[in-house]
């Protein structure tokens, strides 16, 4: 019996970082653009339907990418749910190409967190 360290193949690994750079680099940018939003003094505060949404986008999506650093499956699949759902509730079509882009490390994070399950946790042992 062999107690060699599981080997990780490279594919899974890379999409998991790509995933991991494109979702920070998004949470980076909404950590910013909710900052702008809560320090500018001229806009109304938000009503109870604004607050849904942005506890959706981008507060949702922001913790959905967070978790899926720790487990990539749960955020994933958090982040696409809070995604779809605020599309949905907001019913602008013309934010679907947006939302599409922001849903990458989503998808990236939940196909990494599914090829894990199948194949112990994305490793394969020699």
């Amino acid at each position: 019996m062999s107690l060699q360290k599981p080997v990780i193949s490279r594919g899974p690994r890379l999409l998991l970082w790509i995933a991991r750079i494109m979702g920070t680099l998004i949470v980076l940018f909404c950590v910013t653009m909710m900052i702008a939003y809560a320090v500018n003094p001229h806009e109304a505060p938000p009503e109870d339907f604004e607050v849904v949404l942005l506890l959706l986008f981008p507060i949702g999506m922001c913790v959905g990418y967070l978790l899926a650093w720790k487990w990539p499956l749960i955020g994933g699949v958090f982040s696409l749910a809070c995604l779809v759902t605020f599309l949905v509730a907001l019913g602008e079509a013309d934010m679907v190409l947006t939302i599409a882009f922001l849903a990458i490390p989503g998808v990236l994070f939940t196909v990494y967190g599914v090829l894990g399950r199948g194949h112990g946790s994305a490793a394969a042992i020699e």
